[in-house]
């Protein structure tokens, strides 16, 4: 591992080589319009009926369409190819955002307002998913896929900071309506050539783990025969389980920063203070690759949901907006290497031919995760204050920190009994 933040950025050059620019750019932009879908539905279903519930219903089908439908779209991509169901989906997917705009232009409610929310989240691109199934093809060694996971974490950081602000943009400058557009255009010249350029053969095949933590990489080998999504979901379950907590404290988190600006008669600063945790965050993504190896997965769990919690906290107990914003800024510090890292063993617990069904499980694991933190959050903090938000990030750092430590008592329990048949003390 690179001994300075210079050398371990040195690394992230070799990902070009592998990949390459252009492809690299392509799917930056290819993520960009479901970054901005959440809030942009929230923002034109909202104006268009004159109702936030209407708004709040219309996003949350969103979301739980998208979570349902992303395995259900990676197993098909493991068993046809990327191309294939790219090819076929992403059209159908911004001509169902289309269809969304229509109805938010004539202001539609009831069936047809959710009909058209079911379809846009049941055609969803789990881009960032499919960009990481892509590099576990690609890469050789375990070193170039950490870089290759540490730079789309960073990526998807980026683009859940800016995607809100593009949707602030659009609406602001045009109509309420207009981010639905902008992103139906961004999937039609983004997202199609992601498609064309996808592979065609479906994820990469897994050879059974050590029995250690679990979290040991996999060697390639011959295709053997693909895992049903229960067994391949129940093997990435600790994965999942993190990302699920890291979205519950995305959307608890926002909500408290959001009630705190309100009650300090700023709204308008709380974007800007729930960024900073998010730019903080990318960067420590972006170093993940200076962690030695002996620092074992579970360990960076445990030590990013420790550090998360005792950040949150003290936003708890901050009174201004700029204590809140250094909390949050320290935050990013820590969640950044866990989100990483989540990815990281839920590709190396990934069974044979499950890769696609394993990463978007991910995606869908931190969809519902904001869906019930900014849910729950909200409640909280508008019943409690902002320590409401504050404290249930909290407790999902707590968690993400309890597994990390299950999974290190786990890796030693089958360790145990291997070292004492190996006659190692």
């Amino acid at each position: 591992m690179h001994s300075s933040p210079f050398g371990a950025l040195a690394h992230f050059r070799i990902l070009p080589a592998i990949s390459s620019g252009p492809a690299m750019a392509l799917a930056v932009a290819a993520r960009a319009p479901y970054a901005m879908v959440p809030l942009g539905t929230m923002t034109a279903i909202t104006a268009s009926t004159g109702s936030v519930a209407s708004g709040g219903l219309a996003t949350g089908l969103v979301a739980i369409a998208t979570a349902v439908a992303a395995p259900l779209i990676g197993r098909w991509a493991d068993r046809a190819g990327q191309r294939f169901v790219l090819t076929l989906l992403t059209p159908i997917n911004a001509l169902a955002l289309g269809a969304l705009l229509l109805v938010a232009l004539w202001a539609w409610d009831g069936p047809a307002l959710w009909a058209a929310c079911v379809g846009v989240g049941a055609t969803a691109i789990p881009v960032g998913a499919f960009a990481r199934a892509r590099w576990v093809q690609l890469t050789t060694r375990p070193r170039d896929l950490a870089a290759a996971f540490s730079y789309e974490s960073t990526v998807d950081e980026l683009t859940f900071v800016l995607g809100p602000a593009l949707v602030g943009i659009a609406a602001s400058t045009a109509t309420p309506a207009a981010p639905i557009a902008l992103a139906a255009v961004l999937v039609a010249l983004a997202g199609i050539p992601f498609a064309l350029t996808a592979p065609r053969k479906g994820g990469t095949p897994r050879a059974p783990r050590r029995p250690d933590d679990g979290t040991a990489p996999g060697v390639r080998t011959a295709p053997e025969r693909v895992a049903p999504i229960p067994a391949i979901m129940w093997a990435v379950a600790p994965a999942v389980l993190v990302m699920l907590c890291i979205g519950v404290f995305f959307g608890a988190v926002q909500a408290g920063t959001t009630e705190r600006a309100v009650l300090l008669d700023v709204p308008g600063q709380a974007g800007l203070v729930y960024a900073l945790m998010g730019l903080t965050s990318a960067a420590t993504a972006l170093l993940v690759v200076m962690v030695p190896e002996s620092v074992r997965p579970p360990t960076r769990v445990l030590i990013g949901g420790a550090g998360m919690a005792v950040f949150i906290t003290a936003a708890t107990f901050a009174s201004a907006l700029g204590a809140t914003a250094v909390a949050l800024l320290a935050t990013g510090a820590f969640l950044g290497p866990a989100l990483v890292t989540a990815f990281s063993i839920a590709e190396r617990r990934s069974p044979a031919g499950g890769i696609a069904v394993s990463m978007t499980s991910m995606q869908s694991g931190v969809t519902i995760g904001v869906a019930i933190g900014s849910a729950a959050g909200g409640a909280l903090a508008a019943s409690v204050g902002p320590e409401g938000g504050f404290g249930l990030g909290a407790l999902a750092s707590v968690v993400i920190g309890l597994t990390g430590l299950a999974l290190l008592a786990a890796g030693r329990q089958r360790r145990g009994p291997a070292l004492q048949e190996s006659g190692k003390p």
